[in-house]
C-alpha cells in the first residue's frame, strides 16, 4: 500500500461485543446511515414546511461479537486483512465467558490501538481494580446504561475521528523528519509535504534572539502569514499565549544544554483571529562536530481535539472523600502522562511516596474522628509546599503521594522532601488535643532508562521502605548513588551558607595584561573556601551545588562585596586596576532588578563607579536572558557596567548577533588557544573571531595562555588584545596582587620579550 493511499485511508469500524442480541440490534439503529426513505422523508419536509435539512449524519461500519473469545478472533482477522478497528464497545458482563476486562486485557495484547468503551450498568470491580488490571488512559472511557443515542453516536465520532488523527499524525511526523534532515536542499519538497498537513515546520538561527528563519506555508491555516512571522523581531510572544510563556522558556532552556537531544512543550498558540489552539511544540537542535549550536528546527502539531478527550477523561477521574485531594486513578493518570511527555523531551519529574509514622496509635488512642482530622490537615500542609502544577493524592489510610513537575535536579526533590517533612512534623491541635506526628517519604527521579510509569512508583516504594528502616522522619531516594549526591550538595550548600556567614572564603586575583607590553588591565576575582574539615577548595569543587541548590545568590553577593572593598583598598593605595572582573551567573541574572540594586548598593558603599566593574557571562547564559527577555545586562550596561563573554566561541556558529550587544570584550575559550598553533581549522575559526570583534570594535581577551608559542600566535594575528593565563601569571592572593599592581606590568623571566617591547602594541584596555 502506498504512503498516500494511507494518509488517504479512513477507518470507521466498529466492533460490538454483547451477548444479547437486542442491544447489537440499538447499536446498529443508532450507528448505521440513514435509510433512503428517512432521506426522502427529509427531502419532502423541506419542501413542504422550508425546513432545513438536517446534516448527513456521520457512517460507520459495524460488526458484531457475541463473547469475548469472538471478538478476539474477529480483531486478530482485522488486523491481519489490513482492516483493524478503530474502536470497540464491550460489555463488562457476558456470561459465561470473559468479562469486559478480560476481553479488553486480550484485544489490547494484540491491537494496542484499539479504543474502548466500557458498557456498564454495575460493577463487580472497584475503580482501583480496573486501575491495577488496566491502563486507565485515553484509550479507555466508561459508558454507563441505560444508554443514550447521542452519547453513542459522540462517542462513536471522537473515538474513531482520534484513532485516525493518531494514525495520520504518526504517518506524516515520519515524512516530516525525514524532511527535516533534508532541510536546506530538498525544502521545497518538504513544503509540498506539509502544506496541506496540521503539522507546522520551522528553524531558527542558532544564535542568542533565536531569528525565524524559516515557517512552513501552512501556518495560514492558523491565520498566521509566514513571512510576517520570519520578519518579527517577536514572533514567539506573538504566537505563545502569555500564561504558557514561561513553560516554553524552560523547554528552550533544555534545548540550549549543549548535552540535550532536544525537547518537547504543549501550550497554546495565538490564531490570526486571537482564538486559541493547543499544540506540541518538539525542539531538535542542530550542532557541529564541535557542539557549536547552527540552528533549533521545530515541528508543531495541533493536539486541541485531544486534549478536549483528555479533559473529557478528567471528568471520569474521583478525588478522595475525606481530604479534597486526587485520588490514586487521578495520581497514576498524571503520572503516565508526564512519562510520556519526558520521553519526547519535555522536563522531567519525581514520585513521591509519603506515609505517616506510627499513625496506627493515634487512630487506636484517640479514634478515628481525630484521625480524620489529622488527615485533613496533613493534607492541607502538603499542599501548601508545593506548587500550583504539581500533583497531591491521597492513596489511602495514612499515605499520599506527590507528582513533583518540572524537576532539573534531584536537589530540588531533596529540598521539597525536606519542605514537607518539616512542616508536617509541627504539632497539631485537634480537638482540644495536642498531637504529633513525622512522616517517611521515598522519592524516585525520572530516568530514560526506567522503562515504564509503573517503574517509578516500584522504586518510590522501595525509598519509602528504606526511610522507614532507617529510623523514619527522613526521606531517600530510590538510588543509594542518587542519595549521596543529594546528600553531598545539600551538606555543600549548608556549609557554604556558613562559610558566607564565618568569613571562610576567600578572594583570590588573576591578572589581565597585554598581551604585546605585559600591562595590567584588569584583575578577575576568583573566589575559594578554605573548608574547616575539607581543606581547600577551588570554585569548581562547590560552585555547582552553588547553582543547583540557589546559594549562588548569597556567593555572588559576597564576592561584589569584597572585590569592591579591594578595589577601593588599591585605589586608596594609588596602585588600583582599570577595571575588576567578576562572573556572573545565570542565577544571578534570573533576580532581576535584585542584582541591579545590588551593585548600586555595593559600589556606593564603596565609592566606586559603575565601570570599574566587568562582568562576564557565559554564551549560553546570555542566550538565556536573551530569549526570556531579561533585560538585566542592558540595563547594567547603561549603568557603566563592563560586560565579556566568557569561553566565546564554543556554542554558537554565527558571531552575527554582537552587533545587537553592547558587549565590552570577548573572552576567547582556552580549546581555541591551546589548539590554534597546532591545528589549521581551529586556527582559521581564532581569526575569524579576532577580525569579526575589530571590525564591530569589541576587545579581545585571551584566556589560557600558557606557553610562549602560544603568546606568539596571537601575537601573529595582528591584532591587540588582552590575555590571561599561567604564562604570566596564575591567581593571587590580594597582597601579591599588590605588589604586581604596584610594578605595573608582568613580563615572564624566562622569555625574551625585547623586540616587543622595541613596537608595542596597542592594548585593549576599557574605554566604557
Amino acid at each position: 500500500m502506498s504512503m498516500n493511499t494511507l494518509l488517504a485511508r479512513t477507518n470507521r469500524r466498529i466492533l460490538i461485543v454483547d451477548d444479547t442480541a437486542s442491544i447489537h440490534e440499538d447499536f446498529f439503529k443508532i450507528l448505521s446511515p440513514p435509510s433512503r426513505d428517512d432521506e426522502r422523508l427529509t427531502s419532502a419536509e423541506q419542501t413542504l414546511f422550508g425546513s432545513t435539512a438536517a446534516a448527513t449524519l456521520q457512517s460507520f461500519v459495524l460488526d458484531s461479537a457475541f463473547q469475548g473469545l469472538e471478538a478476539l478472533n474477529k480483531v486478530e482477522t482485522a488486523l491481519a486483512n489490513d482492516l483493524p478497528y478503530a474502536m470497540a464497545f464491550i460489555d463488562m458482563r457476558m456470561p459465561p465467558g470473559w468479562d469486559g476486562l478480560e476481553t479488553i486485557e486480550r484485544l489490547w495484547q494484540v491491537d494496542p490501538k484499539l479504543q474502548v468503551a466500557l458498557c456498564t450498568a454495575y460493577s463487580d470491580y472497584s475503580w482501583e481494580d480496573m486501575d491495577e488490571r488496566l491502563e486507565l488512559g485515553d484509550r479507555l472511557l466508561i459508558l454507563k446504561k441505560p444508554f443514550d443515542a447521542i452519547e453513542i453516536r459522540q462517542l462513536a465520532s471522537a473515538l474513531t475521528a482520534k484513532w485516525q488523527m493518531t494514525e495520520d499524525a504518526a504517518l506524516k511526523m515520519s515524512l516530516l523528519e525525514h524532511a527535516v534532515e533534508e532541510r536546506t536542499r530538498e525544502l521545497s519538497d518538504a513544503n509540498i509535504i506539509v502544506q496541506n498537513s496540521p503539522t507546522i515546520l520551522y528553524r531558527l538561527r542558532g544564535e542568542p534572539s533565536f531569528p525565524l528563519m524559516y515557517i512552513s506555508h501552512n501556518i495560514t491555516k492558523y491565520g498566521h502569514i509566514a513571512a510576517n512571522l520570519v520578519a518579527s523581531a517577536d514572533w514567539a510572544r506573538e504566537l505563545v499565549h502569555p500564561d504558557d510563556q514561561d513553560q516554553v522558556d524552560s523547554a528552550m532552556a533544555r534545548v540550549l544544554d549543549r548535552h540535550a537531544a532536544g525537547a518537547s512543550i504543549e501550550f497554546r498558540l495565538r490564531t490570526g483571529l486571537g482564538t486559541w489552539r493547543w499544540v506540541e511544540n518538539r525542539y531538535i537542535p542542530v550542532r557541529d562536530d564541535d557542539g557549536r549550536l547552527l540552528e533549533v528546527e521545530g515541528i508543531i502539531i495541533d493536539i486541541t481535539e485531544r486534549k478536549l478527550a483528555e479533559e473529557k477523561i478528567a471528568l471520569l477521574a474521583r478525588t478522595d472523600g475525606l481530604t479534597g485531594l486526587a485520588n490514586r486513578a487521578t495520581l497514576i493518570e498524571r503520572l503516565h502522562q508526564a512519562f510520556a511527555a519526558a520521553r519526547r523531551g519535555a522536563s522531567t519529574f519525581a514520585m513521591f511516596y509519603l506515609d505517616l509514622d506510627h499513625f496506627k496509635r493515634i487512630n487506636d488512642t484517640l479514634g478515628h474522628p481525630i484521625g480524620d482530622q489529622l488527615l485533613q490537615e496533613v493534607a492541607r500542609r502538603i499542599k501548601a509546599c508545593v506548587r500550583e502544577n504539581d500533583v497531591v493524592a491521597r492513596l489511602g489510610g495514612d499515605e499520599f503521594a506527590i507528582l513533583q513537575l518540572d524537576v532539573s535536579d534531584p536537589t530540588h526533590s531533596a529540598a521539597l522532601a525536606a519542605k514537607v517533612r518539616d512542616a508536617l512534623v509541627l504539632p497539631y491541635s485537634l480537638a482540644g488535643n495536642a498531637v504529633r506526628v513525622s512522616v517517611s517519604i521515598g522519592i524516585s527521579s525520572y530516568s530514560p532508562t526506567i522503562a515504564t510509569a509503573d517503574g517509578l512508583l516500584t522504586q518510590a516504594d522501595m525509598a519509602l521502605y528504606r526511610s522507614k528502616e532507617k529510623g523514619r522522619n527522613q526521606y531517600h531516594f530510590h538510588s543509594e548513588e542518587i542519595n549521596q549526591e543529594v546528600v553531598e550538595r545539600m551538606a555543600i550548600a549548608s556549609d557554604l551558607r556558613n562559610a558566607i556567614e564565618h568569613d571562610e572564603l576567600v578572594l583570590h586575583y588573576w591578572p589581565e595584561v597585554d598581551l604585546g607590553t605585559g600591562k595590567i588591565l584588569g584583575m578577575e576575582a576568583v573566589v575559594s573556601w578554605n573548608h574547616p574539615e575539607r581543606g581547600l577548595l577551588e570554585g569548581p569543587a562547590f560552585l555547582p551545588a552553588a547553582e543547583k541548590t540557589g546559594t549562588i545568590i548569597a556567593l555572588g553577593h559576597w564576592v561584589l562585596d569584597r572585590a569592591c572593598r579591594q578595589m577601593r583598598q588599591w585605589r586608596d593605595e594609588g596602585v588600583a586596576p582599570p577595571v575588576i572582573a567578576i562572573k556572573l551567573s545565570l542565577a544571578q541574572l534570573k533576580s532581576g532588578p535584585e542584582l541591579i540594586y545590588e551593585v548600586l548598593r555595593t559600589t556606593a558603599r564603596w565609592e566606586l563607579c559603575a565601570w570599574d566593574l566587568r562582568f562576564d557571562v557565559t554564551e549560553a547564559t546570555l542566550a538565556q536572558t536573551k530569549w526570556t527577555h531579561n533585560d538585566v545586562l542592558p540595563r547594567l550596561r547603561e549603568l557603566g557596567v563592563k560586560i565579556a563573554i566568557d569561553d566565546f566561541g564554543t556554542e554558537y556558529s554565527s558571531f552575527d548577533y554582537l552587533k545587537t550587544y553592547q558587549v565590552n570584550h570577548l573572552k576567547l575559550a582556552q580549546t581555541f588557544i591551546s589548539t590554534a598553533a597546532r591545528d589549521p581549522s581551529s586556527a582559521n575559526t581564532l581569526r575569524a573571531i579576532i577580525n569579526f570583534a575589530r571590525d564591530v570594535g569589541i576587545g579581545i581577551i585571551a584566556e589560557g595562555v600558557e606557553t610562549q608559542e602560544q603568546r606568539s600566535s596571537l601575537m601573529a594575528t595582528g591584532s591587540p588584545m588582552n590575555a590571561q593565563g599561567y604564562y604570566f601569571s596564575k591567581a593571587v592572593s590580594s597582597q601579591q596582587a599588590a605588589e604586581l599592581l604596584k610594578a605595573g606590568s608582568i613580563l615572564p623571566p624566562s622569555h625574551d620579550i625585547g623586540p616587543i617591547r622595541d613596537n608595542p602594541q596597542r592594548s585593549t584596555e576599557d574605554k566604557g
